[in-house]
């Protein structure tokens, strides 16, 4: 996990000494609650979010590429978090280090199969030149890091990229601070893939280390459809079942098209929606937000997060 760099650098302390507070939003999906928080972040005069809350999406490195499911994003972030706390990395760790590294500077060029080839060759290295396996903890970052760069500008013929080693070291640790800042986790209530007892596991985790739990029954695209008045008027058995209604679509996805025509996951006007969170936090009200029992009934505890970050 790492943070989207063009929110996190932004400086902490204000001119008057007024400390900000980050609130690090982890997502379950890859896209449309992506979207939808970085239009919060761009409105956040608009809708009254305090000037001191800096919004900071978490985002998967590459071997959490397709992760979707809430425990095992939770347990990642744990992990991290650990990890910073610490100052111990594992192995795994530290190549998505480099592989961030290698994104945020064009090496990849958005190429999966390259990315999928240099991720093969880090784990080789690891594993057959240095032998240690991706669990192991790292012993000394500057020197694993010089020394898989040395196998790796053999093998790939990089140049020049030894100099950068503080650089993806200083730029892949979370900025997080335990006594200011927030882990908010926003996930969907989906039965499919969401366990019940992986469901009581992630709100007893979050509970016992202070993070934030935000979830939606039966997914994000009904927080979305709060945005409308007619939402108090849609069948909410069906909205519960989220039942399929053709090969690419469910329910609550369908209905939000027929308000949102142009609707998809990677692609729509958060701005538009946005401007309307005072109706959707109105709309959420009506159903349930309390994260325990969400598990079961229909609802969401996302204008939750939102009010508190108004505050």
């Amino acid at each position: 996990m790492r943070e989207k760099r063009s929110f996190s650098e932004r400086t902490r302390v204000l001119p008057n000494d007024e400390v900000k507070k980050k609130y690090f939003l982890v997502y379950e999906g890859k896209n449309t609650e992506a979207i939808y928080f970085e239009a919060v972040d761009v409105l956040k005069e608009y809708i009254s979010i305090n000037p001191l809350i800096e919004v900071i999406p978490v985002i998967r490195s590459y071997s959490e590429d397709g992760w979707s499911n809430p425990k095992k994003i939770l347990d990642r972030v744990i992990q991290n978090i650990e990890e910073l706390k610490s100052g111990e990395v594992s192995y795994e760790t530290l190549l998505n280090w480099i592989m961030d590294y290698f994104q945020d500077y064009g090496i990849l060029e958005n190429n999966r199969p390259l990315a999928k080839s240099y991720w093969t060759t880090l784990q080789q290295i690891c594993e057959e030149k240095l032998g240690v396996s991706l669990e192991e903890k790292v012993g000394n970052l500057q020197m694993a890091c010089e020394m898989i760069f040395d196998i790796l500008k053999e093998e790939s013929k990089l140049e020049n990229i030894v100099a950068d080693i503080p650089r993806v070291i200083n730029n892949s640790v979370l900025t997080y601070s335990e006594e200011i800042d927030k882990i908010c986790l926003i996930v969907d209530r989906d039965k499919d893939s969401f366990t019940p007892v992986q469901y009581d596991y992630v709100v007893e985790q979050c509970e016992n280390r202070n993070y934030g739990i935000y979830i939606t029954n039966p997914c994000f695209e009904f927080w979305l459809l709060m945005h409308f008045d007619d939402v108090k008027e849609l069948d909410q058995e069906l909205l519960l079942e989220n039942p399929k209604v053709s090969a690419e679509r469910r329910y609550c996805e369908q209905e939000l098209r027929k308000r949102i025509p142009k609707y998809s996951k990677s692609k729509y006007d958060a701005i538009g929606l946005v401007r309307n969170v005072e109706k959707a936090i109105r709309n959420e009200s009506l159903y349930c937000e309390n994260e325990k029992e969400l598990k079961n009934t229909i609802g969401s505890n996302v204008g939750m997060l939102i009010r508190e970050m108004q505050k």
